[in-house]
């Protein structure tokens, strides 16, 4: 999972737009590489030889309560789960070894599947309501992040000529999109395909 690695998908696919899982207000910093992330340094390197649109959809990034009641969570859930360790730990094999085609596979699906069902079943067997209660507003805001992300998406494709994009996600809101997409079907709004499949790109058909 290198930056180079993910330029080889983007020269590839030659977006037109990408759509970035980060607030507006971090977009200058995801574009230019200084986010430092394997997206932001695969995408700056790109923008180097090639005109696009960079979209931020995600939601405001929360504040950092949030994140210190994630913090204890995590370790709750680490410290008291064999099987939540042996999970990650394979997990992080996994994407190592298999890079983007593991990370886009039906098998890194499952494997978040397995991951959050622990994480609940072990939020469950601790039985402390204040976990119980962080754990159940991560969920419900992850839900909110995945429905604004694709609205957004949504909303660019009406208003643009644009006929090709990549959308550059977490793998842990792969299948909650996948789902919600198949759900939505072939709702008011402008039609997209998705390819989520393989390079997980869109393509605005209406605008062709």
């Amino acid at each position: 999972m290198t930056a180079s690695a993910l330029l080889e998908i983007l020269e590839r696919i030659q977006p037109e737009v990408v759509f970035a899982e980060i607030p507006r207000t971090h977009i200058d910093a995801w574009r230019d590489g200084s986010h430092e992330t394997v997206e932001s340094i695969a995408i700056a390197r790109y923008a180097d030889t090639h005109s696009f649109d960079t979209v931020a959809v995600d939601s405001p990034k929360p504040d950092d309560s949030f994140f210190q009641g994630w913090k204890e969570v995590s370790r709750a859930i680490e410290r008291t789960s064999p099987e939540f360790r042996r999970l990650m730990d394979l997990e992080t094999d996994r994407a190592r070894q298999g890079g983007f085609t593991y990370l886009n596979s039906d098998e890194c699906i499952q494997a978040w599947a397995d991951i959050y069902r622990e994480m609940l079943g072990t939020i469950e067997y601790i039985g402390n309501s204040r976990l119980r209660k962080i754990y159940a507003q991560a969920r419900d805001l992850m839900e909110r992040r995945d429905l604004e992300m694709l609205g957004n998406i949504r909303a660019y494709c009406a208003s643009t000529a644009r006929t090709c994009g990549v959308f550059l996600v977490g793998t842990a809101h792969r299948k909650s999109l996948i789902e919600k997409l198949h759900a939505a079907g072939k709702a008011a709004g402008p039609r997209i395909e998705w390819d989520v499949g393989g390079s997980v790109h869109a393509q605005s058909a209406g605008q062709q």
